[in-house]
């Protein structure tokens, strides 16, 4: 009974301070055998694949010059559009688990910025460490975790290590109890 007590008080403190229990770093970044496939000294994103909305075509050329000074590889088919009335892209963001804080936010702030929000996160350990995706299609319903404002803006606290923004992450999408294991 002391223990059910100590586990509800502890599950209350946790749930009204809203701060990010400490995961295991196991869970949280790939392992030490794990070689990025890019050099990480300037940006922690190897990969990045956007889709945006047909309305951002015309900006084609300083949306690839802005991601290029951010020191990011840039591919003909990393910025993709969607189709002129194929509606609003997926309101989704997926973030690796090599991923910096800093370039997290980064990530964050772009999708505010040419996606006008985030509603899901997609689930880290379907894609790999050093990738990020705005609006992605190529995961169902089962890999996205909905989030709520407040979530976000919790995640773009800059005050947040790459340890604690990880640690976040993982919670909001309850990675520790997702059913079916799938990856």
């Amino acid at each position: 009974m002391k223990s059910f007590i100590l586990i509800c008080t502890l599950l209350v403190v946790f749930l009204l301070n809203g701060v990010a229990m400490a995961v295991p770093k196991k869970f949280l970044f790939p392992g030490p055998e794990y070689k990025p496939p890019c050099d990480i000294s300037k940006t922690t994103i190897c990969t990045i694949e956007i889709w945006l909305a047909n309305k951002h075509k015309k900006h084609k050329r300083q949306i690839k010059k802005f991601l290029k000074s951010k020191s990011l590889k840039v591919l003909g088919h990393t910025v993709q559009y969607w189709r002129p009335k194929g509606g609003h892209p997926p309101t989704n963001i997926a973030i690796g688990s090599a991923i910096s804080a800093e370039d997290a936010r980064f990530v964050i702030d772009f999708a505010l910025k040419y996606n006008d929000r985030i509603d899901l996160l997609v689930l880290r350990p379907l894609n790999p460490p050093n990738y990020v995706a705005i609006a992605t299609s190529a995961w169902d319903e089962l890999s996205q975790i909905s989030i709520t404002q407040d979530d976000l803006t919790r995640l773009r606290d800059p005050k947040l290590t790459t340890e604690e923004f990880h640690s976040l992450y993982y919670e909001l999408t309850n990675e520790a109890n997702v059913q079916n294991k799938f990856y």
